[in-house]
């Protein structure tokens, strides 16, 4: 009788540890399936397509938004120059903060050295203030 009942409780005690066995991988599971949908959801809205990005590019005459630097003016300089411009449609608000690269009116056209200082914390006026590089400068060589 005594052999039963220890038995039993072995058993008992072998079900319970299977049981939360089971239990933390299905919320190890479900874990791994938010996480993967949180990177698939802001995959998703950081991305921007073609179409986006050239609308951008034209709406903004392919001229950074905070430096000014454009292609028309680098070829003004030296004809051809402005094909080695590197403009980036970059969010006004970050995706982190909630923007989308969906909606045409959260682009903007940066050079990269602008789209790279302002990263997805600082704004427009912030980095402005910060660049010692751009139109105003170019041009105030020249006087």
């Amino acid at each position: 009788m005594l052999i039963v009942i220890a038995l039993v409780i072995i058993l008992a005690v072998v079900l319970i540890a299977l049981i939360s066995v089971v239990i933390r991988y299905q919320m190890q599971q479900r874990d791994i399936m938010r996480n993967e949908w949180i990177r698939r959801d802001v995959a998703r809205r950081r991305r921007i397509r073609i179409s986006d990005k050239n609308e951008v590019f034209e709406r903004d005459n392919y001229t950074c938004q905070i430096c000014g630097i454009s292609r028309d003016f680098l070829d003004d300089l030296c004809p051809g120059l402005g094909d080695y411009l590197l403009l980036e449609a970059d969010h006004i608000r970050s995706v982190s903060q909630g923007g989308t690269g969906r909606d045409v009116d959260n682009l903007q056209c940066l050079c990269w050295r602008c789209n790279r200082k302002k990263g997805g914390t600082r704004t427009n006026e912030e980095v402005r203030d910060m660049i010692d590089y751009g139109i105003d400068y170019l041009q105030g060589d020249e006087e």
